[in-house]
């Protein structure tokens, strides 16, 4: 899943001098129960003005990351906090998002810079930024979350067809690429060190995935044609979307079952298009989840529900 637009400046980086090490991991399947629907109360959150909101992580207090486009489709950065939105800029970047956020209000996140490049970053909360680009990409990079020890996942493109995914600790890069993958994306990560995320097979169909303790475990919800993972608890619960019959649903992993979520009146939209339908892009520890949805008139809509 691309995220960032054309997205300059890249920060000083002694994160480049480090070890890229190839992840040895165990492809397993899961044993996955039904899909069920969940009654939940939904919240709408827009970015006042503009008609493209999406949220993407929430940590334990509720404080939300995400993106929104302004009126000349410039995608900016947000963190929401207590009902209110603050846009958060990479200096010298021609756009950027947030993706990711831990209780320290440590984000990441992806930029372009002015040469058409994207680059994952890491800001803390006093508002400086460092560049997060593993060794090994090739001018495309994006920080997707991070937990509260620091430890930083993504994706990039490298010299070998497909994303490859990475992990970001201890100033290491770790590669990670799944058996047999044509492609592998790091979405999420919790504070024990689960990932999630997406991979895809031989045959181009997307599954969604969990990385716990060396093995890997394949998450397809029932019916679906492809599947995403997107974020994860401490709690093992796993948030993500997939598309049933050309419509796009929100999802909950948990307890070896799926629970289907929709936005009350969301279009049904295809999955021809972006952010169709439902999608599910985040869960904190108090099972809070944070996700989008298209209308009938094709505006994108942030929500939080309970």
């Amino acid at each position: 899943m691309c995220r960032c637009g054309p997205l300059a400046f890249r920060a000083p980086c002694f994160l480049l001098a480090v070890l890229v090490v190839a992840a040895s991991i165990l492809l397993a399947s899961c044993g996955q129960g039904s899909s069920t629907n969940r009654s939940l109360s939904f919240t709408t959150i827009d970015m006042p003005g503009y008609t493209y909101t999406v949220p993407y992580k929430i940590n334990a207090s509720g404080e939300i990351v995400g993106a929104y486009f302004d009126t000349l489709a410039i995608q900016h950065g947000f963190l929401w906090q207590a009902g209110s939105f603050t846009t958060v800029v990479v200096p010298g970047a021609v756009d950027n998002d947030l993706e990711g956020i831990n209780d320290s209000t440590m984000t990441t996140g992806a930029y372009d810079d002015t040469n058409g490049l994207t680059h994952g970053f890491l800001r803390q909360p006093n508002g400086s930024v460092v560049t997060i680009d593993p060794p090994a990409s090739a001018g495309y990079a994006q920080a997707e979350d991070i937990n509260n020890s620091g430890t930083i996942v993504g994706q990039f493109f490298g010299n070998t067809p497909g994303f490859q995914g990475f992990q970001f600790s201890n100033g290491k890069y770790t590669t990670i690429n799944l058996p047999g993958a044509a492609g592998t994306s790091l979405y999420a990560i919790n504070n024990v060190g689960d990932t999630v995320g997406i991979y895809t097979d031989a045959s181009g169909v997307s599954h969604g995935f969990l990385m716990s303790n060396g093995s890997v475990t394949t998450l397809d919800f029932p019916g679906a044609t492809s599947t995403n993972a997107q974020g994860i608890n401490d709690n093992g619960d796993i948030v993500g979307s997939a598309v049933v019959a050309n419509v796009r649903h929100g999802y909950l992993y948990s307890n070896g079952n799926f629970t289907q979520i929709d936005f009350p009146g969301a279009s049904p939209a295809g999955s021809g298009g972006p952010l169709t339908g439902t999608d599910v892009h985040g869960i904190n520890a108090s099972g809070v989840i944070v996700g989008s949805y298209s209308d009938s008139a094709g505006i994108v809509h942030g929500f939080i529900a309970r």
